[in-house]
């Protein structure tokens, strides 16, 4: 998969308050391993079928409904699909979506 993203023009100072979402990183989700997705105010994702765009494009939902006040459970219908079954835990012997 490639990730295409362009850097933003120069912005009004209003937008420049707002956080931003600038990067997706995933460890361990779905079939995504330690990647780092760029992201701008247009990101454009390519490659071939079965590369992971729809993969990483859920992840990037996630986020946001979580970022919205989502419960969990409301976002993660079955977790444990999420996570792949080879991942290892981190430091804090956590594994999947965080």
């Amino acid at each position: 998969m490639t990730v295409h993203s362009r850097k933003p023009a120069a912005e009004p100072s209003a937008a420049l308050d707002r956080p931003q979402v600038t990067q997706l990183r995933l460890s361990a989700f779905a079939g995504h391993r330690a990647a780092v997705l760029p992201l701008g105010p247009m990101t454009l994702l390519t490659g071939p079928s079965g590369s992971g765009k729809s993969s990483a494009l859920g992840a990037y939902e996630a986020l946001a409904r979580l970022c919205a006040g989502a419960e969990l459970p409301d976002v993660f219908a079955d977790p444990v699909a999420c996570v792949p079954e080879r991942a290892r835990a981190d430091g804090q012997r956590r594994r999947g979506f965080r």
